[in-house]
Order: C-alpha cells, then sequence, then structure tokens
C-alpha cells in the first residue's frame, strides 16, 4: 500500500523524519494529526542504527544552506540515522502544500527536494525563504505588492536568492484583477519579477462555492485578503 492518503488521513502509513529546531513540536503534532508516525532527533537518539523514514522534512528558509553556511546542530544530528542517499529530503513546504491540496504530494518532487550542501553559488534558486518580520514565503504562494503607486496580484513562481544582495527576487505570474474581488488565475497571465521589499503581505483564493459562503467582506475590495477565483476558462464571469 502506498502511503498517504486524502483529508484527515493525508499522511496515513508514513513515517516521517523531522529536523525543525523551534517549529519541531507544532509539526510533530500536526503531522501526526493526518495520520503520519514522527520521529524526532528525541525519539531516535537512544537507538542503535539508522532509523527508516518514508522522508525526512528540514525549514530550508533558514536551516538550510544557501541561508545559512553552517547546517545546524538539529539537522546534522538527525541525519546520522537516516539514509541520505535512499531517503527523499524534503522541505517543510511539501508537508504545507500537501495539506493545503489535502492529498500526499509525491516525495520525488524536485519543487521540494533540498540539499544539505552548499554549490557557493552567489545567485541560487530556492523554493521558501523565511521573511524579516518571521512570515514565510514559498513558491506557489499568493501575494499583493506594490507597483508604483498602484498594488498588485499574483503567484510566486520562482524566487532568486543572492547572498550580497539585502533581499531576494521572485518571479510571479499576475493575477488580472476586475477592481473587485474576482482574480484570474490561469497559466497565460504575464509574469513579472519583483524585489522582495514590494511585497505587501500575502493573499487568499478561494473557489467561487467556497468564496459566496463568505460573511463578511470589507466594502472596499482594497482592503481585503481574500479573493474569489476565477480560472480561464470562466473569464467571461468577470
Amino acid at each position: 500500500v502506498r502511503p498517504g492518503g486524502k483529508d484527515e488521513g493525508i499522511f496515513e502509513g508514513m513515517v516521517i523524519g523531522l529536523a525543525l529546531g523551534a517549529e519541531e513540536k507544532m509539526w510533530k503534532m500536526t503531522l501526526e494529526a493526518c495520520g503520519a508516525t514522527v520521529r524526532v532527533l528525541s525519539d531516535i537518539r537512544g537507538g542503535k542504527g539508522q532509523v527508516e523514514v518514508d522522508c525526512c522534512l528540514f525549514n530550508a528558509a533558514s536551516d538550510l544552506p544557501p541561508h545559512v553556511i553552517s547546517l545546524p546542530l538539529h539537522v546534522t544530528k538527525l541525519v546520522e540515522f537516516i539514509d541520505q542517499k535512499t531517503t527523499p529530503l524534503l522541505d517543510l513546504a511539501w508537508a504545507h502544500q500537501s495539506i493545503i491540496q489535502r492529498r500526499c504530494l509525491p516525495l520525488d518532487s524536485e519543487r521540494f527536494t533540498v540539499s544539505l550542501k552548499d554549490n557557493m553559488c552567489n545567485l541560487c534558486e530556492v523554493n521558501s525563504i523565511k521573511r524579516k518580520n518571521g512570515g514565510r514565503l514559498e513558491t506557489g504562494d499568493f501575494i499583493q505588492f506594490s507597483r508604483g503607486k498602484n498594488v498588485s496580484y499574483g503567484r510566486i513562481v520562482n524566487i532568486l536568492w543572492e547572498r550580497q544582495a539585502k533581499g531576494c527576487k521572485l518571479e510571479v505570474q499576475i493575477l488580472e484583477s476586475n477592481g473587485g474581488y474576482d482574480l484570474i488565475d490561469c497559466e497565460s497571465c504575464t509574469t513579472m519579477t519583483i524585489d522582495e521589499a514590494s511585497i505587501q503581505g500575502q493573499i487568499v483564493l478561494l473557489s467561487a462555492r467556497d468564496f459566496m459562503k463568505l460573511g463578511y467582506l470589507p466594502k472596499n475590495s482594497a482592503r481585503s485578503n481574500i479573493f474569489n477565483r476565477v480560472s480561464e476558462a470562466n473569464q467571461s464571469q468577470i
């Protein structure tokens, strides 16, 4: 039986290794609530030999290269107990997106695979970043950002991290707006590159069915961070 399922049992039957530092307790509880058996350093330190896990999760945005020069202790200690050649090493975004999509995403996805080695490149493509305000951004997230005096909305499709720069550059797919609560989300939408500093925050896109269930929205859509997702097939509705 292939591990992982849907809805409440997203990670049913899976054994997941976890090396997250301060966030570890919260994520252990979350993964267990989704059906997984979770192994952290304190669970396996007293054992002998390697521990078999279906995958091992790390917070790439704060704990792994290129964001750090040396690996934190909770990472180096845990990987001593797993087979790094055969075990998928994944960013925490894999679990995050699996929960959002209510299904266990593939363990071999290049989007979520991480490396514990630093290639020393000045410009790197990364899947997630930790912002100065403590927030986390991932590829696939929906954001609100400034374009001069105007505000735009988009989906992050790529993040470029530069060692010597003060922030990242993000490739964003524009979500076209009708000036209200409808945002068009389609593959043919224009893409552009923005600076991390222009990001004003994250937004939530809901399906038409879920959007109609909302009990309250600001009268001015510019004050909202919740919008109605309109697919390419339904553009005529706008």
